[in-house]
């Protein structure tokens, strides 16, 4: 007897890879010829990026740089500042060559210690953890229909996001960041930071148009005054990126970050430096997927001859959850009796993890609060103190597993001396990204017809009364009485096949 088949292609996925590797930080630091020698390091900062994380056949490239930062007394007795740059390559060995594959990375600073050699010479040491996921990405084909031979298949709709492509950029920002006429001209930066984020994108024609903001705070020290002085500013950034398939039905992930930055004081005409030239180097990445639902047929039976079903189980990429989430944490620390005058203060994430599990998004681990400031004798000191964090947020579906996608940036972040050199410490942190996760499924990819063997009913009647229970299957009530579930549905007048409560089935016996 001839019998057809349809059958569709589906976008599977398995998670390749996932392990974790440590990212060693170990670095000898000289000085440059404008920085004056080191009297007493206070603070160390270490920052590292990834410029490419890519797979070539069974390794994964790890490539980036660490932006450190010493903060320091010189010899002339005021707070100084020393940067560099420090780039890396780590090759990751891979149990097997995943297809199309896409690299999920996420960074946890474990230690860091720095100390001075001597007058000019830094020694820096530490490790950071390096979480990596790999997904590989595949297709595979699923009988959604079939007709003749009696066949009757179950469907179960399932909600699915396919991935359209991804693309990541790496681009370089110039602005000269001048000050204004009422700020006095600098003699040194002590300190600046940068925060970058975007602020709109726009899917069309196979194209990403993203606009971002990059901002930077500088803190510096002016030439004639003693009192230090701060500058903010607000770098309009845009940029577009070429994504095959791409259309404005397509849910988008963009994500914006800095890799490294760079200020150099310009002297005018007059001999006044009241222009910082920055340089900075950001890395957008954008995943783009179109979200679909596919009815893959899970279960089959013929009510002329027995069958043979091919089932298998895969894995199916899915959105989870939306960012961002915002995280307002309020904690009190004890400032030490030697910081007579605060003078500036920030918060680091460096220590802070995002894992996502259960279907809980849990931000975890140290936010660090950092103050610098002078003592009785008006020197410079710097004091530091870790804080526990730990945040839950429930994600709207749950998955088998879950892909790093984001980022924790500082919002704002603010104090309060009180009683008994109390600190009341007030820190907003965003989180941001897109929550993929990795969901099973399983479904039929051929079906056989075996001739030879044809089924017979022990009842010959051509209608079957049956008492069902509330909850049952339609499907599995056809499937018992080998008759067609379009036959039953119709002779009871049904829309649903789950019947909602007790009742009288009339069961059609047909061929």
């Amino acid at each position: 007897m001839e019998y057809k088949l349809k059958k569709d292609r589906i976008a599977v996925c398995e998670i390749a890879f996932d392990s974790f590797t440590e990212l060693p930080v170990e670095s000898d630091l000289l000085l440059p010829d404008y920085c004056p020698d080191i009297v007493k390091v206070l603070k160390c900062q270490a920052r590292p990026a990834f410029s490419k994380t890519e797979v070539s056949g069974d390794k994964c490239i790890l490539e980036g740089a660490t932006a450190i930062t010493v903060y320091y007394t010189g010899e002339d007795g005021q707070l100084r500042t020393s940067e560099h740059k420090v780039e890396f390559l780590k090759t990751l060995e891979l149990k097997t060559t995943p297809q199309n594959p896409m690299v999920f990375c996420s960074l946890k600073e474990d230690y860091l210690n720095c100390k001075a050699v001597n007058q000019r010479r830094i020694d820096v040491r530490g490790a950071f953890t390096v979480t990596v996921k790999i997904l590989s990405s595949m297709e595979e084909e699923m009988v959604s229909a079939a007709e003749g031979a009696g066949l009757q298949l179950s469907h179960r709709s399932t909600r699915t996001s396919e991935l359209v492509g991804t693309a990541y950029k790496k681009f370089t920002v110039r602005e000269d960041l001048e000050l204004g006429q009422e700020k006095p001209p600098m003699d040194y930066i002590i300190r600046h930071s940068e925060r970058v984020r975007t602020t709109d994108w726009k899917v069309t024609g196979g194209k990403i148009i993203v606009k971002g903001e990059l901002e930077v705070f500088l803190e510096y020290q002016p030439r004639e005054e003693s009192a230090r002085q701060s500058v903010h500013y607000q770098i309009p950034v845009s940029q577009m990126m070429d994504v095959d398939g791409a259309g404005e039905e397509c849910l988008c992930h963009v994500q914006l970050d800095l890799l490294w930055s760079a200020l150099h004081l310009q002297t005018d005409a007059d001999g006044l430096t009241r222009t910082a030239s920055g340089e900075f180097t950001l890395g957008l990445r954008c995943i783009v997927l179109r979200e679909n639902t596919i009815l893959p047929a899970v279960d089959a039976y013929s009510t002329q001859y027995e069958l043979q079903l091919s089932p298998k189980s895969v894995s199916l990429l899915l959105a989870v959850g939306g960012m961002p989430q915002i995280c307002d944490l309020e904690q009190t620390i004890q400032m030490p009796d030697y910081l007579k005058e605060p003078v500036d203060f920030w918060c680091e994430t460096g220590a802070l993890s995002v894992l996502a599990q259960e279907q809980t998004l849990l931000i975890s681990g140290k936010l660090r609060y950092c103050m610098l400031g002078t003592d009785a004798d008006g020197v410079p000191v710097y004091f530091e103190q870790a804080q526990d964090v730990a945040q839950e947020y429930q994600l709207e579906t749950k998955a088998d597993d879950y892909l790093p996608e984001w980022s924790i940036t500082v919002e704002d972040c603010q104090y309060a001396i009180q009683e008994k050199n109390n600190l009341q410490c007030r820190c907003r942190l965003r989180v941001d990204g897109m929550i993929l996760g990795v969901m099973p499924v399983s479904f039929i990819t051929a079906i056989k017809v075996d001739e030879t063997r044809e089924k017979t009913r022990e009842n010959q009647s051509a209608m079957t009364i049956y008492y069902a229970d509330a909850g049952e299957n339609i499907w599995s009530i056809a499937k018992r009485y080998n008759t067609s579930i379009s036959a039953v549905m119709e002779e009871n007048g049904l829309e649903d096949e789950i019947l909602p409560e007790k009742r009288i089935v009339l069961i059609p016996m047909v061929g």
